[in-house]
């Protein structure tokens, strides 16, 4: 298992640590979006047990966001889960940027590797191994990063659900999670590409915002994606 072999020796112990450790420090941004989550999964007419398994199994904030906007419309139940797919295929660009890093796992370990992918944890990996470039643990860091991130939110949902309606609506806590986001992805923008990458998929994730079925997040990653390796190419190409 993943887990089981991140604390199999010493060094893999500090890195799965060094995961646990980096993620806390942002545990915090994500009591809102639970908060939200939790009283939109009572809302839709989930019973208690389903609110609170719902978190635990789909670990997507914004696909169970919308699975459960669905719901509450009366929407059929295959096109709640449909749109919630949807919605989590820009999960399908972080694991082609991680699939040179699992390629020595076997299958098992591969898919509990896929389950845990978010855009924190992603955004995590991605900043530790541009600070440690050659680190032979990063699997074992990312199993740290996940394990916290993966109870925070159950936990956060969980509180949503049993005292999220005391939250005021004017509060507007989701508006905290993609400020959030930013605050972790900035530091990582540390070349040209990657700046291009940044600022293309945000004009087009605002452009796009009004595609049916969140298209206009995909359409907003693979323009980002496409922008950042033209800019590496161009960079690199002999004046």
């Amino acid at each position: 298992m993943l887990f089981s072999q991140a604390l199999a020796a010493p060094p893999a112990r500090a890195a799965f640590a060094s995961g646990a450790r980096d993620t806390f420090m942002v545990i915090p941004s994500y009591l809102p979006f639970g908060l939200v989550c939790g009283v939109a999964s009572v809302n839709a007419g989930l019973t208690m047990g389903a609110s609170l398994a719902l978190p635990a199994l789909v670990y997507g904030g914004s696909s169970q966001a919308v699975l459960l906007q669905f719901v509450q419309s009366n929407a059929s139940l295959w096109i709640a889960v449909l749109s919630g797919c949807v919605i989590n295929l820009r999960m399908a660009v972080y694991s082609a940027a991680m699939a040179s890093k699992v390629r020595h796992l076997g299958k098992p370990q591969r898919m509990l590797v896929a389950a845990f992918i978010v855009d924190y944890s992603f955004a995590f990996i991605r900043a530790r191994e541009e600070s440690h470039p050659h680190d032979k643990h990063l699997m074992a860091y990312y199993a740290g990063s996940s394990a916290v991130s993966w109870l925070a939110w159950v936990l956060f949902c969980a509180i949503g659900v049993f005292a999220g309606n005391v939250v005021p609506p004017s509060w507007q806590l989701d508006f905290a999670i993609p400020l959030s986001f930013i605050a972790v992805a900035a530091p990582s923008v540390r070349s040209l590409p990657m700046g291009a990458a940044a600022l293309v998929g945000g004009i087009a994730s605002v452009m796009l915002f009004a595609l049916p079925l969140k298209l206009g997040l995909i359409a907003a990653c693979l323009a980002g994606l496409t922008a950042g390796i033209l800019t590496q190419k161009w960079t690199k190409r002999p004046i």
